[in-house]
């Protein structure tokens, strides 16, 4: 069965580590209460379901549930979290579809959730799923710093034996105090990715081996956009779902001349699965210049005149 754009969300559904928790890495905690964010200390950006234990009735805290089907969080969910479908984050643009909402929609989105500029989002998913690294991009993107991810996910705050509810939160809508500046220096254009200096800068496209060859997928054309090098974004991930010894993953992208010193541009089908190896890259790894390019391959591929390869990925 072809593997359609609009399955890409879907993907992880149909691999074994789906059953399984996050990197078991160490949050660093603030002594105001609330997790540290330091930069590019990955530890920072993980929180400890013991931490979110004790604030889940924090009011500067807001907890976002991204799994992938809202049943489970009608069956059950963290306290106090509200749920996000990341399909309502995409919007089409001039066109295209599935790029990232517009910032002051965003912006406004954040605050129908509660959501404060100051106030530190705490997001989840099944497991270590790109849909919650997502978020995280958007988050960015809008300069939005104070965020961390739920390790283990929802899995392990259950397999813990922690709370869990049915209840809908009660949330106040607030105004998103957002005075219209974005970081471009997370998110890649068209543009950019066209005119990208092939010697100071990568272009990885993160999609399984069968979509980056062209051997499936339902787009205008198959393949993927000239010049870029392969790696599934899985290939970060040990077969129980964590992330691999951070000296594991440092060496597979050097190898493949992913260098800290260059500006990485990451792409996919829509940008999801690339927000995963952004966090990789950004938060695990440390490197400064990652750029997400969420129009990725649905927008390339649709523009008769960019050129499109079909070489295989590994």
């Amino acid at each position: 069965m072809a593997i359609t754009p609009r399955k890409e969300t879907d993907m992880l559904r149909t691999r074994s580590f789906m059953a399984h928790p996050m990197a078991a890495l160490a949050l660093v905690l603030a002594l105001t209460g609330t997790p540290a964010v330091m930069g590019q200390d990955p530890s920072s950006r993980l929180v400890q379901p013991e931490w979110l234990a004790a604030n889940l009735t924090n009011p500067n805290v807001r907890i976002i549930d991204m799994r992938g089907d809202i049943r489970d969080y009608w069956e059950a969910h963290i306290q106090g979290a509200v749920f996000l479908d990341s399909e309502a984050l995409r919007w089409p643009d001039k066109g295209v579809p599935g790029k990232l909402m517009p910032p002051s929609a965003l912006a406004q989105l954040l605050g129908e959730m509660g959501v404060g500029r100051g106030m530190t989002v705490i997001i989840y998913s099944e497991i270590n799923h790109y849909r919650a690294a997502y978020m995280v991009w958007a988050l960015d993107y809008v300069k939005h710093r104070s965020w961390a991810i739920l390790q283990d996910g929802f899995q392990g705050w259950k397999r813990q034996g922690r709370p869990l509810s049915q209840e809908y939160p009660k949330i106040k809508p607030v105004g998103y105090e957002w005075k219209g500046e974005m970081d471009p220096g997370v998110r890649a254009t068209l543009e950019d990715v066209k005119n990208r200096d092939t010697a100071k800068s990568v272009l990885i496209d993160v999609r399984p081996a069968e979509l980056f060859s062209g051997e499936k997928g339902t787009w205008k054309r198959k393949g993927h956009i000239k010049g870029a090098i392969h790696h599934f974004w899985v290939e970060d991930l040990n077969n129980n779902g964590t992330w691999k010894d951070v000296d594991v993953l440092r060496k597979a992208y050097m190898e493949k001349g992913v260098t800290p010193e260059k500006t990485i541009i990451v792409s996919c089908g829509q940008g999801q699965m690339a927000s995963h190896v952004y966090f990789t890259l950004k938060y695990i790894l440390g490197y400064p210049k990652v750029k997400n390019y969420d129009g990725s391959f649905n927008e390339w591929s649709n523009i008769d005149t960019l050129p499109v390869e079909t070489s295989p990925g590994k």
